[in-house]
């Protein structure tokens, strides 16, 4: 497959996860945190800070459990511009305690797998995400979108599920 193809796919992905509410509904369900504390794997919805982007989707964490959330950004060197939404920067993995992160970003809404998921599978896969270098950050083809449902097994270019097996 060629990379622009894949990039192409990728970005689908993205928008897919965002805007296509009948695979929201399918493999995600919204809770609401008001009524319980959240659950390993639970993804974090944050609106995006800068208000031209906010149209686009939000920011994405997956809650790993001990008010921790891991999370995956892009680090640029400060100019911005088309060359920041189409070319690649260094990727950063976090993890912030998800108070600390829902006073600096605007909570959107809080997600849970349908069916739930093994937290012993997806605690391996936190650590050999905080042990690894992490790829390149891409807008469109590596993000926070593509990070956050790797962790929990969900293929991002066919949108498949795998929770319960790795």
């Amino acid at each position: 497959m060629s990379f622009r193809c894949e990039t192409l796919e990728r970005a689908s992905s993205t928008v897919k996860f965002f805007f296509s509410e009948a695979f929201m509904g399918q493999h995600f369900q919204e809770v609401e945190l008001d009524k319980g504390e959240p659950q390993p794997g639970d993804l974090f919805l944050f609106k995006l800070q800068s208000p031209r982007a906010q149209w686009f989707g939000a920011h994405v964490g997956v809650y790993c459990g001990h008010g921790e959330i891991i999370h995956f950004e892009g680090r640029t060197s400060g100019s911005g511009g088309l060359q920041t939404l189409l070319g690649y920067c260094e990727g950063v993995v976090c993890k912030q305690g998800h108070r600390a992160l829902q006073r600096s970003r605007k909570l959107w809404r809080v997600l849970r797998r349908r069916g739930g998921i093994d937290p012993k599978v997806l605690e391996r896969r936190v650590q050999e995400a905080m042990n690894s270098d992490p790829p390149l950050y891409n807008p469109t083809s590596s993000n926070c979108v593509h990070f956050a449902l790797n962790l929990l097994g969900v293929d991002s270019m066919s949108m498949e599920m795998d929770l319960t097996t790795d």
